[in-house]
């Protein structure tokens, strides 16, 4: 179903934001773009009054969470409440956020089970306010050598998990131009993928290895290990042999991140894999 530009504009400049915010620089133009998103989303009734204390205080304790001048306590607080707003937004548990239902259980592989689609909103919004905050800045990159480590890893890791979900009968081998693109890429990539790995590779493993740090022998595999469990646990809906593609997904977004230093890494390689997924191979999943 078409998405009217009053419901799509919110989305567009939470995505803006996300792109200005991934730009060195002053960061304001990034911060400016996320208020002007809100500030859209409650004139189109995406999100009520009643939501917006809820998203500023995510958003004061991610700016609290990063600031290394503050008391101790207080950070750990705030990453305590950055830690339980951010799943509440993305499992869709605050309930003054409406997200749009763009495809309503429709078929995009013939022998796959029907497939439905919102932009979500809440995990958008969670996604770009921590990579803006919490993530950025990054350590400096030099992007010849990522560029090919992250097309090198984001190959492999198609190769791999195709072919583990096709041995497993969780999809088939159907290659397509499904019509749903134009409403799936922007929802995928920046409601999703942002989402998921400024969390599971910008915070949890790069926080994780620098815990293990000094008392394990291999820290950073170790991180990339804890992050690709945890990536695929909370993928639990979709059972046990969900859970382990997953989590080998998420070893490959674990080493783009781990070989690169930057998130955009891990995001472009979770994108690479779920757009093949659709074109690819049987989507969601064989029925």
């Amino acid at each position: 179903m078409p998405v009217d530009f009053t419901d799509a504009l919110p989305y567009v400049l939470l995505w803006m934001a996300w792109g200005a915010a991934a730009c060195p620089g002053d960061r304001r133009g990034g911060a400016a773009l996320i208020a002007l998103s809100l500030a859209a989303a409650v004139a189109a009734g995406i999100v009520a009054w009643a939501g917006l204390p809820v998203l500023a205080l995510f958003v004061g304790a991610c700016l609290t969470a990063v600031r290394p001048e503050l008391p101790t306590a207080l950070r750990t607080v705030a990453w305590g409440i950055v830690l339980i707003l951010g799943v509440a937004l993305a499992i869709h548990e605050i309930p003054w956020i409406r997200n749009i239902l763009v495809l309503d259980a429709v078929s995009v592989s013939a022998s796959a089970a029907d497939y439905t689609l919102y932009w979500n909103y809440d995990k958008g919004f969670a996604g770009v306010v921590l990579y803006a905050v919490c993530v950025q800045p990054q350590a400096p990159t030099e992007w010849v050598r990522a560029t090919a480590a992250t097309g090198a890893i984001a190959l492999l890791t198609v190769v791999a998990v195709g072919a583990a979900a096709t041995a497993a009968g969780f999809v088939a081998w159907d290659p397509k131009w499904p019509a749903i693109l134009g409403v799936w890429v922007p929802a995928n990539l920046f409601l999703t993928c942002v989402a998921e790995e400024t969390f599971f590779r910008g915070l949890l493993q790069r926080h994780v290895g620098r815990a293990l740090r000094g008392r394990v022998r291999a820290p950073a595999p170790a991180a990339v290990l804890v992050a690709a469990v945890a990536f695929g646990v909370v993928h639990f809906a979709g059972g046990i042999t969900y859970v382990l593609l997953a989590t080998l997904a998420g070893i490959g977004y674990g080493a783009a991140y781990q070989l690169t230093d930057r998130v955009e890494a891990s995001i472009f390689v979770h994108f690479a894999l779920n757009l093949a997924h659709l074109v690819l191979f049987t989507y969601p999943f064989a029925a």
